[in-house]
Formats: C-alpha cells, sequence, structure tokens
C-alpha cells in the first residue's frame, strides 16, 4: 500500500458522520470470521465523503486489533459497497434551483423538482491480526494508526 496515500486519507477531515456502533447515522459493525481474522464495515451516512469513511475503517480495524490483543493487522480484501439513490427536492418559485422536471400542483401551481444523487458511503474489508515479531512487512501498527487518526 501507498504510504502517502493512506496518511493522505489518515488526515483528512471532513463531515458529520460520527465514529459510532452503526446506527441511524452510519458507523461500524465487525463479524469475526476466526480467531484472528474480521470483517469490519464502516458505513457513512448522506453527509460522509469517502475519505472518512475510509479513515473510521482504518481506526475500527486498528481498534478491533487492540481489544483482541495484537499488535499489527493487515486490510486482506476491501470492498466499496457504496449506494447511489436518486432524490427529488420540490422548491417554489423564490428558491427556484436548476430544474429537471416540472410539476405542477393545483394547490400551489408552479413546482419545480431537482434531481440529484445521493451517495452512502461504505467500506467493507476482512483483517487479519497479528502479534509482535510475527506480521508480515506490509502490515500496519495499530498503535500509529490510532495516534495517527487523533491528530
Amino acid at each position: 500500500m501507498n504510504f502517502r496515500l493512506l496518511a493522505f486519507l489518515l488526515f483528512l477531515s471532513a463531515c458529520t458522520t460520527p465514529y459510532q456502533k452503526l446506527g441511524k447515522r452510519g458507523g461500524y459493525k465487525e463479524e469475526k470470521l476466526n480467531e484472528h481474522v474480521y470483517r469490519v464495515t464502516f458505513q457513512g451516512n448522506t453527509r460522509t465523503k469517502d475519505e472518512k469513511v475510509y479513515r473510521y475503517f482504518l481506526k475500527r480495524c486498528a481498534e478491533l486489533t487492540k481489544l483482541n490483543g495484537y499488535q499489527y493487522f493487515i486490510v486482506m480484501n476491501t470492498e466499496d459497497k457504496s449506494r447511489t439513490a436518486l432524490v427529488m427536492q420540490e422548491g417554489t418559485p423564490k428558491n427556484q434551483k436548476p430544474v429537471t422536471t416540472v410539476a405542477y400542483s393545483s394547490d400551489t401551481g408552479f413546482i419545480p423538482i431537482e434531481h440529484k444523487n445521493i451517495v452512502n458511503h461504505v467500506i467493507v474489508g476482512e483483517i487479519a491480526m497479528f502479534k509482535d515479531g510475527e506480521e508480515p512487512l506490509d502490515a500496519f501498527k495499530a498503535d500509529e494508526v490510532l495516534e495517527s487518526i487523533r491528530k
């Protein structure tokens, strides 16, 4: 993995998804596959940039590593399971935005409708955890990942 890219992603600050267990506003979840392998998911809400989702994904991987008594982890597979939804917003002649569809209502008259794509960024990956001295050369040190994310 390109460590400059990782550093860039870790230091980016973005939107409003809190770092939390998966709930209505997004968050993380994990599934234990065996003693030292987990499937980790981080899902952002519609206001969360993909960089922040990836940063929080790495944070959860590092936390799981430490919680299980390991010092290092590698990300074996990642999959972007982001979803895009098309939404329509109504407006009035006073606050018109670019209009792609126009609807008429008997109550209000002219109602412009704007179509927007809303993205929920989701990262799913499998990690393997290792003890000190057993780690592969490209492994992340959990303490260093957590320290980088705190900054």
